[in-house]
């Protein structure tokens, strides 16, 4: 299909052939019977199963909740889509939530196939000498997704590994100023590594002056967060979306402690419909690696090994 688009790499509006991409095969493809553009989703059955199943982190719960619940009732004078980053060790939640708010978004397995869409920064951007060539399918690919429905959730995984200066080409529609599409009612989220160091010396910064994890707030992270998205290497260093505010919310992932692993091992036997004994429950946690030195207070791999270790366990009883 022959198509008038701006490239927003040269500024120009073009004339172009449609390759079939990754966001276009999914949105192409009709379900009867189905809507496949829902408009709105229920908060508070995201809240509760937040309450359930996403353990030790009362500030992201509070932010991503709030955020969300803000842009389902947006006025009409916000003029761009919600842009969040999520940032934190590995194992501390951010796949887990952002899949979890996917399924609130889109009820329907079939829906949630169209219109969440996870670009994987270690896989879908592996060679710097293509960069170009990567903005520009990015690009089409998103605005295809938003044109065939203007509601989707746009996960962009291990930022860390996206090359330099890739993402600032979405900023026409993260600002949503590509007069072809309206993204309004689409969410983008970047997840990332990035700032992990300095959320764990912020927290044990404070803990050591007797602050306890929930008397942690927001404001004690956002500032360094955006400083190491901004500095770190990775897909948002010295980006201009940094420097034009683009992103609402940055979001802090604290590590996560003992208790909260504990709550893991359990949430995942329920899921399986098992029973660990507590002497077992024990040595799967022994196998985990707890740091930094001396102290010792945060799961090294947060959550991330869990399955594996409790489905290993309960084969082998």
């Amino acid at each position: 299909m022959v198509v008038w688009y701006y490239d927003p790499i040269t500024g120009t509006f073009v004339v172009g052939v449609f390759v079939t991409g990754y966001f276009l095969n999914k949105s192409n493809y009709q379900f009867p019977f189905y809507d496949t553009c829902p408009k709105t989703f229920e908060i508070k059955d995201l809240e509760h199963d937040m309450k359930k199943h996403f353990f030790g982190q009362h500030i992201a719960s509070k932010i991503i909740v709030s955020a969300l619940a803000g842009n389902l009732h947006r006025s009409s004078n916000n003029k761009k889509p919600l842009v969040m980053s999520f940032h934190g060790c590995v194992g501390s939640g951010k796949n887990f939530v952002s899949d979890l708010i996917a399924s609130h978004m889109f009820k329907e397995e079939k829906i949630k196939k169209l219109r969440y869409h996870v670009i994987h920064g270690r896989s879908k951007f592996p060679s710097h000498s293509k960069i170009n060539s990567y903005k520009e399918k990015l690009y089409i690919d998103m605005k295809s997704a938003i044109k065939s429905c203007d509601t989707n959730l746009f996960v962009f995984d291990e930022i860390h590994y996206i090359p330099v200066g890739i993402l600032d080409v979405l900023i026409p529609i993260l600002e949503n100023n590509d007069v072809s599409i309206d993204s309004r009612n689409s969410i983008f989220i970047f997840l990332t590594n990035t700032g992990s160091d300095a959320i764990i010396k912020k927290y044990l910064d404070l803990w050591v002056n007797g602050f306890s994890r929930e008397m942690m707030k927001v404001q004690d992270f956002d500032t360094i967060l955006l400083k190491s998205a901004f500095n770190e290497e990775g897909g948002l260093k010295k980006s201009t979306i940094i420097d034009s505010h683009i992103i609402d919310h940055y979001v802090p992932f604290l590590p996560l402690e003992k208790v909260h692993v504990e709550q893991c091992v359990d949430a995942e036997l329920k899921n399986l419909k098992k029973q660990l004994d507590s002497k077992t429950k024990s040595e799967i946690l022994q196998i985990i690696t707890f740091g930094p030195e001396p102290q010792k207070l945060f799961s090294s791999s947060g959550c991330k090994r869990i399955k594996a270790l409790v489905t290993t366990e309960l084969n082998t009883i």
